[in-house]
């Protein structure tokens, strides 16, 4: 027979009062793992923390630290979400002119695939005169981030909360800059219908390669100096005019793998005739490249979750991007005590059902020494509640000697 009694869990009522969360750390401690788990390799941010708060800490404890307040982060920022959704509350931000940018990236996973990792970048842009080209230049500024591995309707949802913040519904010019992936098309539709969508420029250029390369050859000097031209007639002419004079180009094709590629090419550009007036936006100050998402994909996930060897479990992904977020769109603080308070309240809707739960006595438990499975409390045992005899010591004990030996 063996004896089992439940012990319940101690509650310091102070600790809550402090702001204190479970473990042994105390919450800068945890702030400071956390943020430079975020930033750095876990054993880089475990050898900082040893350096200036001069604290040993294990390379696993930063590793479990960083990724429990991530899961919380991602929870935080997915209940905002819901509950704009719920409410329809008024931006906290309004802008006059925003530009969007959406791409994807892909990292890899402890199981040897790769998982791409959408990005959606959300800035103000306005224009500003170069005296070097002599010409309007747009610039884009405030740059904010929201990166997550979802599919791509769940990110459409979830990416709701970093949009609404900037502002996007209210804005009275949104400028969607992107390449023509199906998912970003999408992805303008659910979020901004009536913005003016933009194709970026270099990939078009791309396109417009892909013809140049299947009738002049791949790195000739006749193809730079063509392509030199086409694309500053891209630029600067109306794109019916322009795809007239590329499909009178294509007629030169005399093998089926050139009339592959100019109709490849041709047909791409074609379909997105009214997102490459190039001519046109730039008159109006609009961007025409998505230089603002490409460079997210370095600044965001490449700088932390894409070094050389690194591989990540997939339920780690997520709560690293979201920590990846709050650092890169300078919302830490913020951030955080959202965090804080999060993990407070499961902290406290945990210790309210442990004591909504019924009390269990202190009654022995018999357990089957042969299926070491435990039984029901014998009725015997538990009708016996005559109170045992307090055992003492007998009188020869050696612990009723005394310490000091006699003079005898």
């Amino acid at each position: 027979m063996v004896a089992v009694q439940n012990v319940g869990r101690a509650f310091f009522p102070l600790d809550e009062e402090l702001g204190l969360q479970p473990g042994r750390y105390t919450p800068r401690m945890q702030e400071a793992m956390t943020r430079l788990g975020g930033k750095l390799p876990f054993q880089q941010a475990a050898d900082e923390i040893k350096a200036f708060w001069k604290t040993e800490i294990s390379e696993p404890t930063v590793r479990r630290t960083t990724h429990k307040n991530g899961q919380a982060s991602e929870t935080v920022d997915r209940q905002a979400v819901e509950a704009i959704e719920a409410q329809i509350p008024d931006s906290p931000d309004q802008a006059e002119r925003l530009v969007m940018s959406a791409d994807g990236a892909f990292i890899g996973l402890t199981n040897g695939e790769w998982r791409e990792v959408k990005t959606v970048a959300i800035g103000e842009f306005s224009t500003q005169w170069d005296a070097k080209k002599s010409e309007l230049e747009v610039k884009s500024t405030k740059l904010s981030y929201f990166s997550r591995s979802y599919p791509a309707r769940e990110f459409e949802r979830y990416a709701l909360g970093e949009l609404h913040r900037r502002g996007l519904e209210q804005a009275k010019e949104v400028v969607a800059v992107n390449d023509g992936a199906a998912w970003i098309q999408s992805f303008i539709d659910y979020h901004c219908p009536k913005a003016v969508r933009v194709i970026d420029f270099a990939h078009a250029q791309s396109y417009v390669g892909l013809i140049g390369k299947a009738i002049l050859g791949e790195e000739t000097t006749d193809f730079k100096a063509w392509y030199r031209a086409k694309s500053h007639q891209l630029k600067h002419k109306p794109p019916n005019h322009f795809l007239s004079e590329l499909a009178w180009f294509g007629q030169q094709a005399q093998t089926t793998e050139q009339e592959v590629a100019i109709e490849r090419g041709l047909s791409y550009l074609s379909r997105r005739r009214k997102m490459i007036d190039y001519r046109h936006f730039r008159a109006r100050g609009y961007p025409i490249g998505s230089g603002s998402v490409e460079s997210s994909h370095k600044h965001v996930v490449h700088s932390r979750l894409k070094q050389a060897g690194m591989r990540w479990a997939e339920d780690h992904v997520d709560p690293m991007l979201s920590l990846r977020n709050l650092i890169c769109n300078d919302r830490w603080a913020e951030g955080w005590q959202q965090v804080q308070t999060f993990r407070q309240e499961q902290r406290w809707m945990r210790r309210h059902i442990r004591q909504s739960r019924p009390v269990l006595s202190p009654i022995s438990i018999v357990s089957n020494p042969e299926t070491r499975q435990p039984t029901t409390p014998l009725a015997s045992t538990a009708a016996n509640t005559t109170p045992r005899k307090q055992w003492r010591p007998p009188d020869d004990h050696p612990w009723r000697r005394p310490f000091l030996p006699s003079r005898s």
